[in-house]
């Protein structure tokens, strides 16, 4: 039988871990294009996600402000490039608007987390989001109370895999990146970017339904479908 990790502190990912991205996502996009395009909301979705695998990754890589992303999206999934730096913002924030009125947790957060702090467990999140959205994020879920902190790639200088995002949230803890241990749902971000900075790393995969797996494959420690298999995976040190 595989021994669960030990670890002193948890850190969780945002997005698609313990908030349902995709549902707000959908909402917002749908939102946003019946104000400024609505002969193509059918189409909202998609052309939401063009924008951010667009340009999201220049904003990860520090080529980008959160600011020039923002306005980049926006001009990028309304298709109309003329759009000045002012309404570019005002597009992005009636998005971020209708997101935030629609964050919904999975339906195993909140017991997990509650589980988790009356065992005495620290919990911090690290998320490559910028900072303001996802502070925004945390707030309107309810979770800000959770979390010692929130560390974003914005406020950290670095996104994750690279292993100095997890670095800095491991200084933040007082702790050595052996003594903690990272749960998110992003096989290359979350579970073996923790793992190549020296954390162990628990991957969520909501799609799965089976229980908790001992992963051998590199950089994965567990897999879970589930947080709530996380308890039968670690343990307090």
């Amino acid at each position: 039988m595989i021994k669960p990790l030990q670890a002193k502190m948890l850190f969780f990912d945002l997005d698609d871990t313990l908030v349902d991205d995709a549902v707000a996502t959908e909402t917002a996009a749908k939102a946003l294009f019946s104000k400024y395009q609505p002969q193509q909301t059918n189409d909202a979705l998609s052309h939401w996600k063009r924008a951010l695998k667009l340009h999201y990754p220049a904003f990860l890589q520090g080529k980008l402000s959160a600011a020039e992303m923002r306005q980049a999206r926006a001009r990028e999934a309304l298709q109309d490039k003329s759009l000045s730096d002012e309404k570019a913002e005002q597009a992005f924030e009636y998005f971020m608007q209708q997101y935030i009125a629609a964050t919904v947790l999975y339906s195993d957060t909140l017991a997990c987390l509650n589980q988790l702090k009356q065992q005495g467990w620290r919990l911090a999140l690290v998320s490559n989001g910028p900072e303001d959205m996802q502070q925004r994020k945390v707030r309107a879920a309810g979770l800000l109370d959770y979390f010692e902190f929130v560390l974003t790639a914005e406020a950290a200088g670095a996104a994750k895999p690279k292993p100095s995002i997890f670095l800095q949230a491991a200084k933040l803890a007082k702790l050595s990146a052996e003594q903690c241990c990272y749960v998110g749902d992003n096989l290359v971000n979350d579970a073996q970017g923790a793992n190549a900075a020296g954390m162990s790393s628990l991957w969520l995969q909501r799609d799965g339904s089976s229980g908790p797996e001992y992963q051998a494959m590199t950089g994965v420690d567990w897999k879970i479908s589930s947080l709530s298999h996380l308890q039968q995976c670690i343990y307090l040190a």
